[in-house]
């Protein structure tokens, strides 16, 4: 009689992680588009050919000229900012994305562009370190770049920027669906070293006051972002922004 040598990797039966997508280049970027999030804006736009919030990629383009130093970046959906972002920084870009399906198209980006600078983190930010959940949506429904956090839903780790001692931050930018304010009190530390600028989504003004009471001034406002400085840097910043959204109402 033959032993039986069939391991018990081999009786298992073999099952596989899959996340559909289409195939969609700007310019020369490359982008996995979610297909469960085909009608959110962002994969409305790049399926175009064109970037989502154009002038948020051309303010952090500039600010990069002004102050170069490492970016963070939250709520990075697909990745389809990450190209562009990744060109604009001459240091380390601290990419977040919680969501798994997210991350697993964002870190596909990532490898097709050859983005060298850019660490992506499957997490979300907060203030504190520890597991949550994401509410993505139900059944068929999937919030796509509109997923956050709640009570229920996908399980996640969330993490603080201070955690990763980012040393000469020159730009904060964070789109996490109302958490921001939670993700700036997890980057105080942070935040008080470095003064680097901040780009906020914040449609509800949580973080108003909170950044006043660190020094910070509102320096104008794009499509989707409240952009926020220092008052030395405001001198500089204020005009910038309020040039470039005339110059995008005029298009």
């Amino acid at each position: 009689m033959e032993a039986d040598t069939t391991t018990m990797t081999e009786q298992a039966s073999a099952t596989s992680y899959q996340v559909d997508y289409r195939e969609a280049r700007v310019g020369d970027e490359i982008h996995f588009v979610p297909a469960y999030a085909l009608r959110r804006p962002a994969a409305v736009r790049v399926l175009r050919g064109e970037h989502f919030e154009p002038l948020t990629h051309a303010l952090v383009a500039k600010l990069m000229e002004m102050r170069p130093g490492p970016m963070v970046h939250a709520g990075t959906f697909f990745g389809d900012m990450l190209p562009s972002f990744s060109r604009a920084c001459p240091a380390r870009l601290y990419a977040f994305e919680p969501v798994l399906e997210n991350y697993v198209l964002a870190k596909k980006c990532i490898e097709a562009n050859r983005l060298t600078n850019v660490l992506l983190t499957n997490a979300g930010l907060s203030d504190s370190i520890e597991v949550a959940f994401m509410d993505t949506g139900d059944g068929d429904k999937h919030r796509g770049g509109a997923s956050r956090l709640a009570e229920w839903g996908q399980p996640a780790m969330v993490t603080t920027i201070d955690s990763f001692a980012i040393e000469g931050l020159s730009v904060l930018q964070l789109d996490v669906e109302g958490h921001e304010l939670a993700a700036l009190k997890g980057a105080v530390k942070t935040i008080e070293a470095s003064k680097p600028v901040i780009l906020v989504e914040d449609n509800k003004r949580a973080c108003d006051e909170f950044l006043q009471g660190l020094g910070y001034r509102r320096s104008g406002r794009l499509p989707g972002i409240f952009v926020w400085a220092t008052p030395a840097d405001k001198k500089t910043i204020l005009p910038l922004v309020r040039e470039m959204r005339q110059q995008g109402e005029a298009a």
